[in-house]
């Protein structure tokens, strides 16, 4: 009894799936030894999909499907299987060489178990009754496994859902069966893929009732389909029989892809400088392609030169230290200090302390002298946040230093020039406090020189799939491990929450998923939105209904427009290569007039 025989005998008993990975390299090969997959399938679509085709590929007449498994089992597979079995993909009807011939090879390189890949179950129509009517068909593939048992092999046979000849295999008494669901395709609509599964898990039924009136009992793995995350394996383990999965693409393909271009995109962005041009997914290190922001991103730049006082006004978390960066990165004054300070952070007796500093023996605890903010912040920038929260002495204290452009440090004699401009921020209406009578108006003009107002993330929605992959760049370094991007759900559930803590929140959010999930996609399981919006409360009906994925034709069309539908220049300025800005433009449907339709 060979391993493969071992496993199967021993499934029964076990609680987990049987996961079988179809691997194109030895880089999937390892992943899968070191992740305790249970089955490895060597089958020559593996080989096409490395080198970035289809899977239909395998089956066009490029080369001897058998050479080349063989070739992927020498050069790739067998090298970093370690002991995890193999099953090979064996085309039947080979006029190359003997199949007991092929066999025997297979067999001495350590193959345990043969499938009939390339199947003639994804041929129809007229060509497949030809191939009947000639004998190399399915029993053809039926004999070769038959052979192939004969010698040892544990067998796999490989059926097609709608194909009807599941009953066909299972009376060959095959060991296990492949129930092929169609290609691996990435579904992103939750209805729409909660539709595709339950359209599968019929089928599956329908597949593992004609085996079960056989009276045989193969192991039964599903294979393909919709199936890309644990959460549909589970639907289908749920509502089906089925013993295990099996796939190419999505242990292979789908990571692959979303590591590369994420990876890529973020390296890129490391390139943008201030003042480049905007860039639309981001401006220095603010980010975002919505309509509020690029009204913030010219405001900003229009700002930002002039030596005059900011006023920034925004929710908390929104990002106001952000803007205030942006601002002093493109004044003149961008090579010398960029200096904070949280005004509400600071009791009131050391405020004037904190701000113009204090010299050795000012007061007990005073033990040498201290620069303030003003000071460290001389030829530079001062950003007071949270300025709201100044005490009536500290409003004077602040207004007497800004009136004078001097200070007189606590405890010293003789007053010292500053030359600072200032930035200020606060998540409350300076205005309405006015009126309140708890801000000083004087005060409020000579801070709200230009005001720049910041949206909130619920106004904002569109920018949340570039916000999210901005910040697990971050998570990732920190802790460190590869987290690409969320999935399609959790993205849905992200669209329907209220941020009432804006961007801090999403990276809250983020941060914790991190934490309590695996994978390289986060699904958010631990996460659901709360939304004022039955109420009247929430956001407009154009951002309530926006799909993430929508960003990207956005982000597609402005830059188009910006490049006056230069397609070399639209690619620069996304950060993308040629190839994938055409394959964006015909996602798109932008294929006939992309500058026409991007005005």
């Amino acid at each position: 009894m060979n391993s493969i025989h071992k496993i199967i005998a021993s499934h029964r008993s076990q609680r987990s799936p049987l996961v079988g990975v179809v691997a194109g390299s030895g880089l999937v090969t390892s992943g899968a030894l070191d992740a305790g997959a249970d089955l490895l399938f060597a089958l020559n679509s593996g080989f096409y999909r490395s080198q970035g085709s289809g899977s239909f590929a395998a089956f066009l007449p490029y080369g001897n499907a058998n050479d080349q498994t063989e070739a992927l089992l020498r050069e790739h597979l067998l090298p970093r299987r370690g002991r995890m079995p193999v099953i090979a993909g064996l085309l039947v009807n080979d006029p190359t060489l003997a199949l007991d011939e092929r066999l025997t090879r297979l067999q001495q390189l350590g193959v345990e178990g043969i499938v009939n890949w390339p199947t003639v179950g994804f041929v129809d129509g007229q060509f497949r009754e030809a191939l009947e009517a000639a004998g190399l068909g399915t029993e053809a593939e039926i004999e070769m496994l038959h052979r192939a048992k004969a010698m040892g092999f544990a067998t796999f046979g490989f059926v097609v859902v709608g194909d009807g000849s599941a009953s066909r295999f299972a009376r060959a008494e095959v060991d296990a069966m492949i129930m092929g669901l169609g290609l691996t395709h990435e579904v992103h609509d939750v209805q729409e893929r909660r539709d595709h599964i339950q359209h599968s898990c019929t089928l599956l039924n329908a597949m593992l009732e004609e085996v079960h009136q056989t009276g045989h009992s193969p192991v039964c793995l599903a294979f393909g389909g919709p199936i890309t995350t644990p959460e549909d394996l589970e639907q289908l383990l749920t509502h089906s029989a089925i013993d295990g999965f099996a796939g190419g693409s999505v242990f292979e393909r789908l990571p692959f892809q979303s590591a590369i271009v994420s990876l890529v995109r973020r390296f890129k962005s490391l390139l943008l400088r201030a003042g480049d041009v905007v860039h639309p997914a981001g401006f220095g290190p603010l980010v975002g392609v919505s309509d509020e922001m690029l009204e913030l991103y010219r405001r900003v730049e229009r700002v930002a030169p002039f030596d005059v006082s900011v006023y920034i006004q925004g929710e908390s978390g929104s990002g106001k230290e952000l803007v205030a960066t942006q601002i002093h990165r493109l004044s003149s004054r961008r090579h010398r200090a960029f200096v904070t300070l949280n005004c509400g952070a600071i009791p009131d007796s050391l405020f004037e302390s904190e701000l113009f500093g204090h010299e050795k023996g000012a007061f007990t605890g005073a033990h040498r002298r201290r620069l303030g903010k003003f000071e460290l912040a001389h030829g530079g920038t001062l950003f007071l946040d949270e300025v709201a929260d100044l005490s009536p002495h500290g409003q004077v204290a602040l207004l007497r230093a800004i009136q004078q452009r001097e200070i007189t440090p606590v405890g010293g004699e003789r007053p010292k020039s500053v030359d600072v401009r200032i930035l200020a921020a606060s998540n409350r209406p300076l205005s309405q406090l006015i009126d309140q009578g708890g801000f000083r108006a004087d005060l409020y003009y000579r801070l709200n020189g230009v005001t720049i107002e910041l949206p909130p993330l619920r106004r904002r929605l569109k920018d949340i799939p570039f916000l999210a992959e901005h910040i697990l760049g971050r998570l990732s370094v920190q802790f460190k491990r590869m987290v690409l991007s969320l999935s399609p759900d959790f993205y849905a559930k992200i669209i329907k929450h209220d941020w009432p803590g804006n961007i801090r929140e999403l990276e809250h959010v983020l941060t914790q998923s991190i934490m309590l999930e695996d994978g390289p996609i986060l699904e958010g399981k631990h996460f659901e939105p709360v939304s004022r919006r039955a109420t009247g409360a929430g956001p407009p009906q154009d951002d309530r209904d926006i799909d993430p994925l929508a960003a990207r034709r956005t982000a597609l069309r402005r830059a188009l427009r910006q490049a006056g539908g230069n397609k070399s220049r639209a690619a620069e300025l996304l950060g993308v290569t040629r190839r994938t800005l055409y394959a964006w433009i015909r996602d798109a449907n932008l294929e006939a007039d992309p500058l026409a339709e991007s005005q």
